[in-house]
């Protein structure tokens, strides 16, 4: 018997099947291109539950960071975190801090902050920025906090007084790049901004910042605390080195030698007169004396954080000893 197929049945089936075989093609093509992203580098990056999965976009820190402090004044908001919101962002920060950028952001989001991956376009390397995501960021004030999540966490880098001591954020950025490892923890207002010195995280212990640095420290993680003076306070002087209430360590004393050796005037807290710039009140260096860890108050006068090229020397010295407390790259 003879089997006659109608083209009118035929012809919609090779249809089907053409389209097919040519989603199949594509959808491979798609996924080989996926793990070098858009810049063609394999591996560039590893998304979290924010969707990210062609890897990180290239951000420049510095220029980041400048943006988001440029609103900071005196008369801008501030409102203190509670307890329970101080404690779902330290729980993101160390989830990030131990490799689960996924877990930390579900964490963050409980309070509005988000966790946002990007690759750092000043030091090629992989960061996590931890950052209020609410909408009332200005408002709030709570600070931000960047994790190099291409190195193991072995030190920190803390800014409480952005804008108020000037450029200090950025001479933390330029540290934060010139050492693996690091955690740069930024305070997210201006000094005088809260009332009754609320915005203070140098010397309150209700803030983001404290007990974010609170839980770095209690993980073994040193501490560099930048600061600035006016070099009118303190003739002759263009830093201040000071372990805060602990006794001199070998990182403080080395910093202190290179600063000097890099060409600059040095008093040091633990032997000369330094008006009241010891640090001996901030409740972070008080923390990390209480577990013996290293922490370094470092006051700058401003012609050392204004000028981009002796900010740079400085925090080439800084980097120097943050590298000396770690910073070997992950598995």
């Amino acid at each position: 018997m003879e089997i006659r197929v109608s083209r009118r049945r035929v012809l919609p089936v090779v249809l089907l099947l053409a389209l097919a075989a040519l989603a199949g093609v594509l959808t491979a093509t798609l996924l080989g291109a996926g793990p070098s992203g858009a810049n063609g580098r394999a591996g560039a990056g590893k998304a979290s539950a924010a969707g990210r999965a062609t890897g990180p976009e290239q951000v420049d820190l510095a220029a980041r960071v400048d943006a988001w402090t440029a609103g900071f004044g005196p008369s801008t908001p501030y409102s203190s975190p509670d307890e329970g919101q101080r404690r779902a962002v330290v729980d993101g920060v160390a989830q990030a801090v131990e490799g689960h950028p996924d877990q930390a952001d579900r964490s963050l989001r409980t309070v509005g902050y988000r966790l946002t991956e990007f690759v750092d376009s000043g030091s090629g390397r992989r960061l996590a920025e931890i950052a209020d995501g609410s909408g009332h960021e200005a408002e709030r004030g709570w600070g931000r906090v960047y994790v190099d999540l291409s190195a193991k966490a072995s030190w920190s880098v803390q800014v409480p007084h952005p804008v108020f001591d000037t450029r200090t954020e950025l001479l933390g950025v330029e540290v934060f790049r010139d050492a693996p490892g690091g955690v740069l923890v930024l305070a997210g207002a201006h000094r005088k901004a809260g009332a009754g010195g609320s915005s203070d995280p140098a010397h309150r212990t209700d803030t983001v910042f404290d007990a974010v640095l609170q839980a770095t420290a209690a993980r073994g993680l040193p501490g560099l605390q930048v600061h600035g003076f006016d070099e009118g306070s303190l003739p002759g002087q263009d830093a201040v080195l000071s372990g805060g209430t602990a006794p001199p360590g070998p990182a403080l004393r080395s910093t202190a030698d290179g600063l000097e050796g890099a060409g600059f005037a040095v008093c040091r807290a633990w032997r000369d007169k330094c008006g009241h710039l010891e640090g001996t009140t901030n409740v972070q260096g008080r923390f990390a004396a209480g577990l013996g860890l290293p922490w370094l108050h470092v006051e700058l006068g401003n012609g050392l954080r204004t000028d981009p090229e002796r900010r740079a020397e400085v925090a080439a010295v800084l980097a120097v000893t943050a590298r000396s407390w770690g910073g070997g790259a992950t598995p």
